[in-house]
């Protein structure tokens, strides 16, 4: 795990960050007590961060899916020190890069609601997981990478894949009702390991199949193993 240099002993915090606030203390009140910068420093230190987070983001996407702390500097702007100013170690940048995939993810995913026919529902789902498995996979990529040594990355993995399983038990909810508890269980897994970025890589790469190929690869399947819950 690279360190920052023992030089750099300031990390800045986001203005954001309300855990250290006084109980009793609202979030508005914080953002306007006397610790708090008025004077703009905390919003280029926001700005600062998140160039440098999404500077990871660009490398993965050109193919750097273990960039260096210099060139994560260079591709923000920023001098090597700035980085380690604002990250205690490459552990802590990956973790925070991340989380901001996450927050990524989050902005994809409109809601499509259960109600509506089930090969509309289907094309809804496989169209959106598709545009979010192909938005993501670069940084997915990288994440593959190095999640056996970070700890972050592997809550985070796990907290994907959570959102992955709600979803698709909210999208075809009126199906899996229809199931007895272990059947449904085993309808979401089936479900969820046929949508889950791995699979996506496997059509994407090793099948090589473009993206609307892709797609429509990933409706079938899901509509296959729907098509045991439709009564008969």
């Amino acid at each position: 795990m690279t360190k920052r240099p023992a030089t750099s002993q300031h990390t800045t915090h986001d203005a954001g960050d309300t855990s250290r606030v006084p109980q009793g203390t609202s979030p508005a009140a914080a953002q306007t007590s006397p610790e708090q910068p008025t004077d703009g420093r905390a919003a280029r230190s926001r700005r600062t961060r998140l160039a440098i987070i999404d500077a990871i983001r660009a490398l993965n996407t050109e193919g750097d899916l273990r960039p260096t702390a210099p060139r994560i500097a260079k591709q923000a702007g920023v001098s090597l020190r700035t980085v380690w100013q604002h990250f205690e170690d490459m552990e802590s940048l990956l973790a925070h890069a991340g989380r901001r995939d996450v927050e990524i993810l989050l902005s994809l995913i409109e809601p499509i609601e259960p109600e509506g026919p089930l090969t509309e529902r289907i094309e809804a789902f496989a169209a959106q997981r598709a545009r979010v498995l192909e938005t993501m996979a670069p940084s997915w990529r990288a994440a593959r990478i190095h999640e056996p040594f970070s700890e972050g990355l592997r809550l985070i993995k796990q907290e994907t894949l959570a959102l992955a399983r709600a979803d698709a038990e909210s999208v075809f909810a009126t199906e899996l009702a229809r199931l007895p508890a272990p059947a449904r269980r085993e309808l979401v897994d089936a479900l969820l390991a046929a949508s889950v970025w791995p699979q996506w890589e496997t059509l994407r790469t090793d099948l090589q199949l473009n993206e609307d190929q892709a797609r429509a690869v990933l409706a079938l399947t899901v509509s296959a193993l729907l098509n045991r819950t439709e009564p008969h």
